[in-house]
């Protein structure tokens, strides 16, 4: 008999606040009536006796609450003469009728998702079947809502609710032996809020949240997926997980270019959390299948395809997630000393895993700081352009040093090192490489009119002859001593002509 005591006590305090247009009384026994159900759940037995009904009466009560909180505050809004899609703020004042009419259905769905974990937490529910079958009712009953009231932000507490209950039971229950009923849960529950605003693609297509849900949906439910597969079907190939996981993200990046009209506010933010999803799958590739230095070059890719795709979809997040994974692609290799012991040395000079792995990156740095030319070089109000164009350039010298310190090392060593003594043959290739290296940034800086490259090609060769005279003349036998001299003069007198030729001549241009 307390159960429908509830109700009525439940129906008088909603006919009282329709009447008296107050939401407040509702969200009281919203809230009541829950910790009651909670109550009850806490004195199902460890055998789950009693589980059934426990259920039965939290979706019928769940259901219930969300219909009337929804229709109570249509009803209040229309009453105090707001229009029923004035958006109210999640945290804002209760005293406010379009912040309350926000909040109400939120609750409304929220308190039974933790009522559900709480039953998942207490109880051992080795079959999930039984919450996540009650999770999917409620879950389309939020997406209804969505798409009935406009209430955009149901899908986005919807999902959030549903992966507290899939965490708060994998986490508890998961058992590797039963791995292909909670696999086809969680892939169902990701299906679900992907689809969803593609099925009513006119009525969301001016809207951010249900886009925004749905391509969260999948990168949300992938730890999920990845640590089934992972612990129950052990394999070589787990970097098809997330590439399976890439395709509906792909798939949806293309309906979207081709529905949503280029005219609409929110089409960039649309194609960017769909494009944004799909590189952050590509990119998981590399260190799941891969590791060490390919972990890297996966990054330094995805940063230069980021920085495309913004050509393409001008949104801001783009720039700057491709712009953070090229510097940190740069500091691996730049500021990691173990990147240096990856691979023993091989008998291979030149043609090593070094130059692809450096050299694909800076050359990823290299066509980043091109398609970021301005005006598209702002990231965070700084132009980045400069800094990219530096971090290419170092790793290029970086290259340049290590490839020569591989060529003179000795074949097995475990871990390259840097000598600059006791090998006259490697300290003059340093010596002209720093050279021929200054003379190219001197070039670049006359061509391009830009003076920091010109002061760092002037820099560099004068360390270039500072190490020459300060060091090689006490290292070289005279005869490598003079062709060292020779070169870095010719390189020297070179310079000199180019700067004195070329940047004068520009000069009287201006």
């Amino acid at each position: 008999l307390i159960w429908p005591l509830v109700l009525c006590v439940d129906l008088l305090a909603i006919f009282l606040a329709v009447a008296t247009s107050a939401l407040l009384p509702i969200l009281i026994v919203l809230v009541l009536t829950f910790v009651v159900i909670g109550g009850w759940i806490f004195r199902i037995p460890i055998e789950l006796t009693g589980l059934p009904t426990s259920l039965f009466l939290l979706g019928c009560f769940s259901i219930f609450f969300l219909l009337v909180a929804v229709w109570a505050c249509q009803k209040v809004l229309a009453t105090a003469g707001l229009a029923t899609t004035t958006r109210g703020k999640v945290f804002g004042a209760l005293s406010d009728p379009a912040n309350l009419a926000i909040q109400l259905p939120a609750l409304s769905a929220t308190l039974p998702f933790l009522l559900l974990i709480m039953v998942t937490l207490r109880l051992p529910l080795a079959n999930p079947s039984p919450v996540f079958g009650l999770a999917v009712l409620l879950v389309i009953l939020l997406l209804g809502m969505t798409k009935i009231f406009s209430l955009d932000l149901l899908s986005a507490v919807g999902l959030g609710s549903t992966l507290a209950l899939e965490y708060a039971w994998h986490l508890g229950h998961f058992n590797a032996d039963q791995a292909i009923l909670p696999l086809a849960w969680y892939i169902g529950f990701a299906v679900l809020f992907t689809v969803f605003p593609f099925l009513f693609h006119r009525q969301f297509a001016a809207k951010t949240m249900p886009w925004a849900t749905a391509a969260l949906a999948a990168p949300l439910h992938f730890f999920l997926v990845y640590d089934v597969i992972r612990t129950a079907y052990p394999n070589g190939i787990l970097g098809l997980v997330p590439a399976l996981f890439a395709v509906p993200s792909l798939l949806g990046l293309m309906v979207l270019l081709k529905r949503t009209p280029p005219e609409s506010p929110t089409v960039n933010a649309q194609l960017a959390l769909f494009g944004g999803a799909a590189l952050f799958f590509i990119t998981l590739i590399f260190p799941i299948q891969f590791d060490r230095e390919w972990i890297t070059l996966g990054w330094a890719l995805e940063g230069a395809a980021l920085c495309w795709l913004f050509h393409r979809v001008p949104h801001p997040g783009l720039r700057l997630l491709g712009t953070a994974l090229l510097v940190v692609a740069f500091t691996r290799l730049a500021l990691n000393p173990a990147v240096l012991s990856y691979h023993a040395h091989s008998a291979t000079p030149i043609f090593n895993w070094y130059l692809y792995t450096y050299g694909i990156v800076a050359i990823c740095l290299f066509v980043a700081a091109r398609l970021l030319a301005p005006p598209r070089n702002l990231v965070l109000d700084r132009n980045i352009q400069p800094l990219l164009y530096t971090l290419s350039a170092i790793l290029a010298f970086l290259l340049l040093n290590i490839e020569i310190a591989d060529y003179f090392s000795r074949p097995g060593m475990a871990a390259l090192t840097f000598q600059f003594s006791g090998n006259f043959a490697r300290d003059m290739s340093y010596s002209i490489a720093w050279g021929l290296f200054a003379l190219l940034l001197l070039i670049i800086g006359i061509r391009q009119i830009v003076r920091p490259v010109r002061y760092a090609s002037l820099g560099l060769l004068g360390v270039t002859i500072l190490k020459l005279f300060v060091h090689d003349l006490s290292q070289l036998d005279q005869l490598y001593r003079i062709a060292a001299f020779i070169v870095v003069a010719i390189i020297a007198i070179f310079a000199s002509f180019l700067y004195q030729r070329f940047l004068g001549l520009s000069q009287k241009q201006t």
